[in-house]
């Protein structure tokens, strides 16, 4: 090693910072730490030289892009979200709905073969609107067709 090299290692291990090349794992100590043997009932302590001191972050993981980004959801929410959910509140609003349609009563339409286990006849499906639909009975039968 050159003289250079040897004065870096010094400064490094005194400094309590550790070199080590772009996106490499930092490399143990190279000073002479006793081993820790489980069981003694003293325990071994490395000299200061050898303990190692803050790792730097490492270049090769990417940057976070900052630590209050739910702030900018937070703001897109109440800014954009809210206001048009109330602008789409209050046009809803101010329609009304149509009245139900005519009603043809065929016979694939509107088959009840047992009872739904709701309601007081059991007519009613579980999606039921009596604004849209009609229950069985209260359409008028189709026209015959005498050809």
């Amino acid at each position: 090693m050159n003289k250079h090299k040897i004065r870096s290692l010094k400064v490094c291990v005194n400094s309590g910072l550790r070199q080590y090349s772009l996106c490499c794992p930092p490399q143990p100590p190279r000073c002479g730490c006793p081993p820790q043997i489980p069981g003694f009932g003293r325990r071994i302590v490395p000299p200061s030289d050898c303990r190692p001191g803050p790792v730097p972050p490492n270049p090769c993981v990417p940057k976070f892009p900052g630590k209050d980004g739910w702030r900018k959801y937070r703001s897109l929410f109440f800014f954009i979200g809210v206001p048009l959910i109330i602008v789409q509140a209050i046009h809803s609003l101010g329609h009304e709905l149509p009245p139900k349609g005519e009603c043809r009563d065929y016979e694939y339409m509107r088959r009840r073969t047992k009872r739904f286990p709701w309601g007081k006849r059991g007519i009613k499906s579980l999606f039921h609107n009596p604004h849209v639909n009609h229950l069985p009975g209260e359409c008028e039968p189709p026209p015959l067709d005498c050809d």
